[in-house]
């Protein structure tokens, strides 16, 4: 059975509860017995669920499944996000042969991390401080036959019992401000309340024996924030980083989750051999994570991730900057910040009305609101968000436009070889990392201090010309598709042939 297919199932199970006026917790508890009692476990099985359905492998995906459809019971669980398969496959695999070792999850959720491990041999045990969830992780380890302790506690406030490999995907970035919790730890003396990411990789140093291992889902904050330099020096203090995978944005939204970025990391407790860490960057988890349905892609890039291809080793948290020979951008290039009222039937230019492949743009006319910048013609708009995705596009020459104050604005003498200058991936590559968790962002100040080659005049006049020439030949081919297009449209609704012969010999000359 597919996931789709199990998903779909539990679907109609939940509609069949509700039916039978079951919701919330009385749902989650008919679910949880009709499961045990399918693996002959203590449990009876409720009407509504006897022709439930479960994958023969996956079973992580009830985790999802009892957070996608029972949302009234879990949506207060701020900051913990369902772990996706592909995710928890490619943490396990940066790990040591873990047969034979005790493997804890602090904050388990519905036991994911802890199936596939206790598949690989493990003796694990997992924390979780919600009473329900720990229910949950233990059904799933019943049901995937492994065999494992799974308590509720409150990892902060519980004494260490330390493992040789601690996995985890704690909560992300909830404010903790219990007293008699922040006063345990260095990072909550005299602080009125201190993020769960930080308050947790100082509580793991207890948790993990010496030399011992974990494999951490954080935020991306954690990895690049200059906010977070303390965190990261407590880390390199007490442990040695073995592996970061910058994971996509959108990595938990197909599964409830927020449109934030994440990263994994790979910690060895010292005393360990200190050495260079492997970082890697995953585009493709095998999900589309700009979806919020569950829609699978490829999984080629985890498998070879997992294999041990595409990493490189890096000094520190993040690689370097790629530094790019040539004058400053600021020496010969300006930035523009006039803006206007909205309005109504203003010929408008967003991100979303640009050709991402190309930098064309295709304007649009519409009622705005608030300020707007202000465009012309043969400026370089550079998207502010996520500035490595590209989004660099050129404003047609005589346009008068507005557009998102996003735009970062720049004008120079050759904007054609500024528009493909700065959409050149050595480019990108040089500009600093961006930091932010949702919406990470640059600024005109970074994106003009860096430098860029520049060819000799002559040169330069002879890439604007031929770039100006071969968009103006794309929008006539563009034109003239469309007016094919539209002739065919017409035959089809029943309008003569010779008329689209007609068409067809016109479009043909050009």
């Amino acid at each position: 059975m597919t996931a789709a297919a199990f998903a779909r199932s539990l679907a109609e199970a939940e509609e069949r509860l509700r039916a039978a006026g079951l919701t919330g917790a009385d749902a989650f508890r008919a679910l949880r017995d009709t499961l045990l009692h399918r693996v002959g476990r203590d449990g009876e099985p409720h009407d509504a669920l006897v022709d439930l359905a479960l994958p023969a492998a996956d079973l992580d995906l009830l985790g999802l499944a009892y957070e996608r459809f029972f949302p009234d019971l879990f949506k207060g669980r701020l900051g913990q996000f369902f772990t996706p398969r592909s995710v928890v496959r490619l943490l396990l695999a940066r790990l040591p042969d873990l047969a034979g070792l005790d493997v804890l999850d602090p904050t388990c959720g519905s036991g994911g991390l802890l199936v596939l491990a206790g598949r690989a041999g493990a003796r694990v045990r997992g924390l979780d401080v919600d009473p329900r969830m720990a229910d949950l992780a233990g059904v799933n380890l019943a049901l995937a036959g492994v065999d494992g302790e799974v308590r509720r506690a409150d990892f902060f406030a519980a004494e260490p019992e330390p493992a040789d490999v601690v996995v985890a995907n704690p909560p992300f970035s909830v404010p903790l401000r219990d007293r008699a919790v922040l006063d345990r730890y260095a990072f909550g003396q005299g602080a009125e309340r201190v993020a769960s990411d930080v308050l947790f990789l100082e509580a793991l140093e207890g948790w993990v024996k010496p030399g011992g291992h974990a494999a951490l889902v954080l935020p991306w904050t954690v990895v690049a924030n200059g906010s977070m330099a303390a965190v990261r020096d407590r880390v390199d203090a007490h442990w040695c980083r073995r592996g970061l995978c910058a994971l996509p944005e959108g990595v938990f939204r197909p599964f409830g989750g927020a449109a934030g970025r994440a990263a994994l990391l790979w910690l060895q407790r010292r005393p360990a051999e200190d050495g260079f860490m492997e970082w890697a960057e995953l585009e493709d988890p095998g999900y589309d994570t700009r979806s919020t349905r569950l829609t699978p892609t490829d999984d080629a890039e985890v498998e070879a991730l997992a294999a041990g291809r595409g990493w490189r080793p890096v000094a520190g948290w993040l690689p370097p900057t790629v530094v790019a020979e040539g004058p400053a951008l600021a020496s010969w290039v300006t930035s523009d910040t006039t803006t206007t009222a909205g309005g109504p039937g203003q010929v408008t230019i967003d991100l979303a009305d640009t050709d991402r492949s190309t930098g064309e743009v295709r304007p649009r006319t519409v009622d705005n609101h608030g300020r707007r910048a202000v465009l012309r013609g043969g400026q370089v708009l550079v998207a502010r968000m996520r500035p490595e995705l590209g989004n660099v596009c050129l404003v047609p020459e005589g346009l008068e436009a507005v557009g998102s104050p996003e735009w970062i604005r720049l004008e120079a003498p050759w904007p054609h070889y500024l528009l493909h200058a700065l959409r050149a991936p050595s480019w990108r590559a040089s500009l600093p990392p961006t930091t932010g968790q949702t919406r990470p962002r640059t600024d005109a100040d970074t994106v003009l201090a860096t430098r860029v080659p520049r060819p000799s005049e002559p040169v330069l006049a002879e890439v604007e010309a031929l770039s100006a020439h071969l968009l103006r030949e794309r929008e006539a081919l563009r034109a003239r598709l469309a007016a094919l297009e539209h002739a065919v449209h017409a035959f089809v609704a029943g309008g003569p042939e010779a008329e689209l012969a007609e068409a067809v010999a016109r479009l043909s000359e050009g």
